[in-house]
């Protein structure tokens, strides 16, 4: 029997049409997919806050976060109300008391439907030439937004939240378009959700970035129960990960604006107190939103040099009070 030689193509010189290549590209689709079923499956703060405050774009995963929460917290969907209603008045005294017409409203959540209104619909209102800027680091509340706000000429949305810090923030392009000789505002109704790190250095980072100055409206959930704090926390660190920051003290929270004049001697207080609602607890709450508006004054080098006080875990600075 003769034998035949067959010379063997290189491995390198399959031809494009093979099953190895073929699967190449379903692979990369599959696995994008699955990194979206994921995305959409876990459980987010924007979720959490939308069930407790009677919306319908909570997953599963917040779902179930939300009744942990509450089984802390019974009077959490008020709180989240109050947040809400928060975001609507600070929006409404910046553009139309203040005269602000640049607003970056951050960790928004999930876009509001009628009663509530969302922060570009209060400033459009008032003046039609009010920008606004949506800001999110959570990719599917930054996908709904993109659905459903970025139809307006006037609005844009930015994946990127507060918690990324004031550097971040305020240099991504979406915020570009915003004029810098003119002031801008700063609207968070989720200040549970930055960490310590960048609550420290927020106020300064804001004049430093801001030439021109503008206002910060900001609210935060408050415990005085620091081993209920530490429950809360505990149980959002496990549901939501490093996308949580801490609940803090009225004490703690009046302290986060001790270096900025507050507007309209307002201070740090309940938003029920200047909010009219009909959301009010059975009994005694254990938590409360904490709220104010703080104007940001340009950048002063001589300021710069004053000794700051670090807010930590352990500190408590006295509290400024409801109205000064």
């Amino acid at each position: 029997m003769t034998r035949t030689n067959h010379t063997l193509a290189p491995a390198t010189a399959r031809p494009t049409g093979s099953r190895t290549a073929a699967r190449t590209g379903p692979d990369r689709e599959d696995a994008e997919r699955e990194r979206i079923l994921a995305l959409l499956a876990r459980a987010s703060y924007a979720g959490i806050r939308d069930v407790l405050a009677g919306g319908h774009n909570a997953n599963t995963s917040s779902c179930t976060a939300a009744s942990r929460l509450l089984g802390l917290l019974p009077e959490m969907p008020y709180r989240a109300q109050d947040a809400l209603a928060f975001g609507e008045h600070a929006t409404a005294v910046l553009v139309r008391d203040l005269g602000v017409r640049q607003i970056i409203h951050t960790d928004h959540g999930f876009p509001l439907h009628a009663p509530r209104r969302n922060a570009h619909e209060i400033g459009q209102a008032i003046d039609a030439g009010c920008r606004t800027v949506y800001a999110d680091a959570d990719p599917v509340v930054h996908a709904a937004s993109r659905c459903v706000l970025a139809c307006n000429d006037r609005v844009t949305v930015a994946d990127v939240g507060l918690a990324d810090g004031a550097h971040r923030l305020l240099e991504h392009p979406a915020v570009a378009h915003l004029d810098p000789a003119r002031p801008v505002a700063v609207l968070c109704t989720a200040l549970e959700t930055v960490p310590d790190a960048v609550i420290s250095t927020l106020t300064a980072d804001l004049a430093r970035l801001l030439p021109t100055g503008g206002y910060l409206a900001a609210c935060q959930l408050s415990v005085e129960d620091t081993r209920l704090a530490r429950q809360v926390d505990e149980t959002m660190a496990t549901a939501l990960g490093s996308r949580w920051g801490r609940l803090r003290t009225p004490a703690q929270t009046a302290g986060l604006l001790r270096d900025l004049p507050l507007v309209q001697q307002l201070g740090v207080v309940e938003a029920p107190r200047y909010i009219p609602s009909t959301y009010r607890p059975a009994g005694p709450p254990r938590s409360a939103v904490l709220g104010a508006i703080a104007r940001i004054t340009p950048y002063d080098a001589s300021r710069a040099a004053r000794p700051r006080t670090t807010l930590t875990a352990a500190s408590s600075p006295a509290p400024t009070g409801g109205h000064r």
